[in-house]
């Protein structure tokens, strides 16, 4: 999925909690972490197409960090370290647990598929394009309902600010 789909997801789920922003940005980090910096080179380089790039100008570190970041076996092995550490669970931190969940079915094993058991194993699961026109329109459709919903509840929540004096 993309990188702005990620963050509303993370958002609608999150929206609830006082740490809402910190599960957006750790839904978010694990694309960042993988492509920001080869996105940000290309678009200072003015290397800017449309789509996918080629398979073959990707550089080799990118692969790598995406296997770290996408891995949901490093996720667990994290999110026990913090524990262990801290002796308290890092709640925000699951949003990109739910960042690997949602990538899983919604990567083909035609471009970047999610290495979710790396590096126990290479397995992988062959979803569907995220990049796929009616994947994006489903996608963005349902975010637009979440949020709807969201916002009504939160306009439900409130009271009137304007009060009336008899």
């Amino acid at each position: 999925m993309d990188i702005f789909a990620h963050g509303l997801w993370s958002y609608a789920i999150f929206h609830r909690k006082r740490y809402v922003w910190l599960a957006v940005l750790f839904g978010v980090l694990p694309d960042i972490l993988s492509f920001g910096v080869f996105v940000a080179e290309n678009l200072i380089n003015g290397n800017i197409q449309r789509g996918p790039p080629p398979i073959n100008t990707i550089p080799l570190w990118v692969f790598a960090s995406y296997n770290l970041t996408h891995s949901f076996v490093v996720f667990i092995a994290t999110f026990l370290l913090i524990y262990l550490l801290t002796k308290s669970l890092f709640w925000p931190l699951t949003a990109w647990g739910i960042h690997i969940m949602i990538d899983i079915p919604t990567h083909s094993s035609r471009f970047f598929p999610t290495p979710f058991l790396w590096p126990l194993s290479s397995y992988i699961f062959d979803g569907i394009s995220w990049f796929s026109p009616w994947f994006m329109i489903l996608n963005y459709s349902t975010l637009l309902v979440v949020f709807v919903v969201i916002a009504r509840n939160r306009a439900k929540g409130k009271k009137p600010t304007t009060k009336f004096k008899k």
